[in-house]
């Protein structure tokens, strides 16, 4: 008997070494299960490549719940200039694919999306902004918006490469900004987003986003500066968003849309919507236990066995999504042992 124990325990120690990785934004893929999307347009805010300091792109995205918090990997590159990426969730709070905020100028650029149209319904954002004054400072800015009660709240900032930050309301970040491949700045010649391992990652509390269960949809964009002051310019949109900007037709390559609210070739929407692009602008996070392969919303013997019977094939089982269901599904099951019961 001393040998089935003994793997049992080298399972559930790999398994917490697993999950118990920092959001520092270093080796991001190996932190999660497979990407929920990838980059298959051009970069129009340029490339970061070796011996640059400018470029922002994104190139995969990447999510995980562990325990109370919901874990988000983005690989790639935000410059120092204000650049910022915006995370807009969708937990059935909204029934509206747009909104109108209008407080909390923080960094401005999220409030300069209102009136954009979504393939979600926005209820939160996160917007996290880098900026570099050449001068010993260079810090992620992060904000908290609840887009339906019209609220906005500033949580700190995080030193860039410092490893992981805690800022307020028990959320965490880590920017590394050393990422020079994924995607280029060539429409003729786009590259490759999986050979980006670093970028920007984010853990947010579930209470945070109200508690949501089931599944909850996520949006995330880049974008440049904000114009308030005029009614027409609002934020400034890159074409890099994870799903792709041209998700749903990745053999056509789109500039930056500009200005969210202007009409701006190739795009004449007033203000943008992403509904009159292909595809769906959105990842499905389901938010069961995980490890609940039979979906009875406990992770017992029952999902336990599933996965020994079908280990080496394809489907069920298969509880991160890579396509086949082995070691690595093993541990999410033995992880989660008893949640939900």
């Amino acid at each position: 008997m001393r040998r089935p124990t003994m793997v049992f325990g080298v399972f559930v120690a790999t398994a917490a070494l697993l999950w118990a990785q920092p959001a520092d934004g270093r080796n991001i893929p190996s932190k999660y299960p497979a990407p929920l999307a990838s980059q298959t347009n051009y970069t129009g805010f340029g490339d970061h490549v070796q011996g640059v300091d400018y470029g922002s792109e994104l190139n995969q995205l990447f999510v995980r719940r562990q325990g109370n918090m919901l874990y988000i990997g983005v690989t790639g590159n935000l410059e120092g200039n204000g650049n910022a990426i915006h995370f807009y969730f969708d937990t059935g709070r909204s029934q509206s694919n747009t909104f109108n905020l209008t407080t909390g100028c923080i960094n401005c650029s999220v409030q300069g999306m209102s009136g954009v149209v979504f393939d979600l319904n926005p209820d939160y954002a996160l917007c996290v902004n880098r900026y570099d004054d050449r001068q010993g400072n260079d810090n992620i800015y992060l904000d908290w918006h609840d887009l339906v009660g019209n609220q906005s709240t500033y949580l700190g900032f995080v030193r860039v490469g410092s490893g992981q930050g805690i800022v307020d309301q028990g959320v965490l970040a880590g920017f590394d900004n050393s990422n020079v491949q994924g995607v280029t700045d060539n429409p003729n010649n786009v590259g490759d987003p999986a050979t980006a391992v670093n970028g920007l990652e984010v853990a947010i509390p579930l209470s945070l986003l109200g508690n949501p269960t089931g599944s909850i949809r996520l949006f995330v964009i880049l974008t440049g500066g904000a114009d308030l002051g005029d009614p027409c310019r609002g934020t400034y949109l890159s074409n890099q968003s994870l799903p792709a900007m041209n998700v749903g037709t990745p053999n056509v390559q789109y500039p930056n849309p500009a200005w969210a609210r202007c009409p701006s070739p190739p795009f004449d929407f007033f203000p943008f919507n992403f509904t009159q692009l292909a595809g769906d602008h959105f990842v499905v996070i389901r938010l069961g236990p995980q490890g609940d392969v039979n979906g009875d919303g406990c992770v017992n013997n029952a999902d336990l066995l599933i996965v020994l019977f079908n280990f080496g094939g394809s489907g069920q089982g298969d509880v991160n999504n890579d396509g086949v269901v082995n070691n690595a599904d093993l541990l999410v099951v033995l992880f989660n042992f008893g949640q939900g019961c």
